[in-house]
């Protein structure tokens, strides 16, 4: 699948002394989407965080593009490349559309602010008609979508995006998920966790099952969703 933009060796991690993950080994394909996925409380979001430095290393190591970040902290992972969108609280939904892209933007030079701001209008026109409107009266789509061009501003080089169809009715997480592909079109890597596994994996490049903390599967996207006894066992699909 090419070169790695994000790899894990033999990690163990977790918050505090509680420890969820074990002995992973993987590797973040460059310029695709890579998708995980797996029963609830098998550790998919603590895998993603960890990528970002939002838990405990026990062991091992996180590399991103040869740089070890095993310890690094959150924002100095953002200043390097990478971007973490939660699964809620991503927007400030007392400020306009318009008012949460300009704070993202705060310190670009006004030139590049713009430039960035016409970069999130082509792939979201939608955005652009709502600019003076306040983004908590936004629909759960259009929210997701602020919270991904909230992250283009930043000019990351991958997206870590957690279960952004939770919630949502089947028609807007197909939504969402038509905004991760638009995305990965525009050459940004994305790692995504989903509960919704089928659609996920269908837009998706590799898949990565967890179990227990565990790597069960890691390797094409339609293989896994392929894969009828894993996908029984553990995926409900």
């Amino acid at each position: 699948m090419g070169d790695w933009i994000i790899k894990l060796e033999d990690v163990s991690a977790g918050y505090g002394k509680l420890q969820t993950l074990f002995d992973v080994s993987l590797e973040i394909p460059r310029g695709l989407i890579t998708v995980i996925v797996g029963p609830n409380g098998a550790g998919k979001s603590t895998l993603l965080k960890t990528m970002f430095g939002f838990t405990t290393v026990y062991k091992g190591r996180v590399l991103f593009e040869n740089t070890d970040v095993t310890h690094m902290p959150p924002h100095d992972r953002a200043k390097i490349g990478m971007t973490f969108i939660f699964q809620l609280e991503n927007i400030f939904r007392e400020l306009t559309v318009y008012e949460n892209l300009r704070l993202a933007g705060y310190d670009l030079p006004e030139d590049v602010f713009r430039d960035r701001l016409e970069e999130v209008f082509s792939m979201f026109p939608r955005l652009k008609e709502r600019l003076g409107q306040k983004a908590g009266t936004l629909s759960g789509g259009e929210r997701q979508m602020l919270a991904m061009a909230i992250g283009i501003m930043r000019k990351p080089k991958v997206f870590l995006i957690d279960e952004p169809t939770a919630g949502l009715s089947p028609k807007l997480a197909k939504e969402v998920l038509s905004y991760v592909r638009i995305l990965n079109k525009e050459g940004y890597t994305v790692v995504l966790v989903e509960q919704n596994v089928k659609a996920s994996l269908e837009i998706g490049d590799k898949g990565v099952l967890v179990v227990n903390g565990r790597i069960a599967f890691d390797g094409p996207a339609e293989e896994l969703l392929a894969r009828k006894d894993l996908a029984k066992m553990y995926l409900g699909v």
